[in-house]
């Protein structure tokens, strides 16, 4: 099976921007700093209308795809939804910034859209899960999906943190939050590898990369920013790349995955 780097791409950018509002969503409730929301809620918005493009490349006809949001049931309807709704959430909140809106209606929105966020993740793994591709049936899948995805937007709300030039107890704290991305990461990625025998053959090299880049690399530079958070704008560098490079081999690993149900019938 080839790797459909349409839907790559589609879940890595998605998932990126669902969870770099989940914690620009988290500073709100937390009131942690004031700078950096209107910026990361827009580059938010950005990740998941390039990723929702992205997913329309994958369709050789993307008029069809009407005909599949017809069936409520069906992976594309909810995952058109989500990132539809996610859209609308974030347009509003962008809305209630540029106007002052504060208090309780802003941290309202911020929680609606912390939670499409995080669901988008994992339903955009779950839409795989199917009996006739034993790689893909596990829920593990998904929360892989989720996990690397979290490692990801902690690290670009870690580097949001250095550039907005927000108090280093911020920066730290968006550390620790990276920190605590990257061992979720790590730990789901080994956690599926092993489960759907991902860690065997040509695929283990792509998982290892998900463990390494998308975990452990976000995991200690988090680490880095969180003990030393004037040093934020290196760790939250390597981060982000290290998470996102991650997230990619993460999935790259289940296409890949899945390839011998295919070179069996290839053999009949």
């Amino acid at each position: 099976m080839d790797i459909q780097w349409s839907l790559v791409i589609f879940t890595a950018l998605t998932g990126l921007g669902g969870w770099l509002f989940f914690f620009v969503g988290l500073n709100t409730l937390l009131g942690k700093t004031d700078k950096g929301a209107f910026a990361g809620t827009m580059a938010s918005l950005v990740l998941v209308v390039v990723g929702g493009c992205a997913s329309v490349t994958h369709l050789s006809h993307p008029d069809r795809m009407l005909g599949a949001l017809q069936h409520p049931t069906s992976g594309i309807f909810t995952e058109a939804v989500l990132v539809g709704l996610l859209c609308i959430v974030l347009v509003a909140f962008l809305v209630m910034l540029k106007r002052s809106l504060t208090g309780t209606p802003l941290k309202a929105v911020a929680v609606i859209g912390m939670a499409l966020g995080v669901l988008m993740s994992f339903m955009a793994g779950q839409s795989y899960l199917m009996p006739a591709i034993a790689a893909w049936n596990t829920e593990l899948l998904p929360l892989g999906y989720l996990g690397t995805a979290a490692a990801s937007g902690a690290a670009a709300w870690l580097l949001l943190a250095v550039v907005q030039k927000a108090d280093e107890a911020t920066v730290s704290f968006a550390g620790l939050m990276t920190f605590a991305g990257g061992c979720a990461a790590l730990v789901l990625a080994l956690a599926y590898g092993a489960a759907s025998g991902a860690l065997a053959g040509g695929t283990a090299l792509l998982v290892g990369a998900a463990v390494l880049c998308g975990g452990a690399v976000p995991a200690a530079c988090g680490a880095l920013a969180w003990k030393r958070p004037g040093n934020g704008a290196a760790w939250g560098s390597v981060a982000l790349f290290a998470a996102l490079a991650g997230s990619i081999a993460f999935r790259c690993a289940m296409w890949a995955a899945g390839a011998g149900l295919y070179d069996f019938f290839g053999l009949i």
